[in-house]
């Protein structure tokens, strides 16, 4: 499927402007797109190929949680690529931030050509993360799905990319 608006307006219907995210939008460096990705067990494994983001950052630094997901806020990158999922609309936040994570590290890394954009288009992926946060779990585990299948490209530039759990 090509995408000819933001990821957001496809799977969660609706999209948001970028507001604060362009401050964090001019610290983007990677510029690499194409069809690799690397899943959340693969970064969660070999945080010393993160570039752009450390494991300690936090989540609520990143992204707009709504009070009903507030417990989140202080967990960081590195525990988000742990996250069991689970019902209702924590475990459907679970589920999107594991994938989210994955895919903005994915986006950040020079050597990944990966096919969405944090901060801009093709993708809009903080858009489309923090408008599912605001959502339902349908939406939060929907885009999850979109998500799970990028980071799941495999790389042909970091090795053991594609077998990495």
């Amino acid at each position: 499927m090509k995408f000819t608006k933001s990821i957001a307006a496809y799977i969660v219907g609706a999209t948001l402007a970028v507001g604060a995210a362009g401050i964090i939008m001019n610290n983007a460096t990677a510029t690499n797109i194409g069809n690799e990705g690397c899943t959340p067990g693969y970064w969660k494994n070999h945080t010393e190929d993160w570039q752009e983001y450390a494991s300690t950052d936090l989540l609520d630094a990143q992204f707009d949680f709504p009070a009903a997901l507030a417990g989140m806020r202080d967990d960081t990158f590195l525990e988000a690529l742990s996250y069991p999922g689970g019902p209702g609309i924590e475990g459907g936040a679970r589920i999107l931030m594991r994938a989210a994570v994955a895919s903005f590290l994915n986006a950040a890394h020079e050597g990944v050509g990966f096919p969405l954009r944090r901060f801009a288009e093709p993708g809009m992926m903080l858009d489309a993360v923090n408008t599912a946060l605001a959502g339902t779990r349908n939406d939060m585990t929907g885009l999850a799905t979109y998500l799970d299948g990028q980071n799941n490209l495999g790389s042909g530039t970091i090795e053991h990319c594609q077998t990495a759990s």
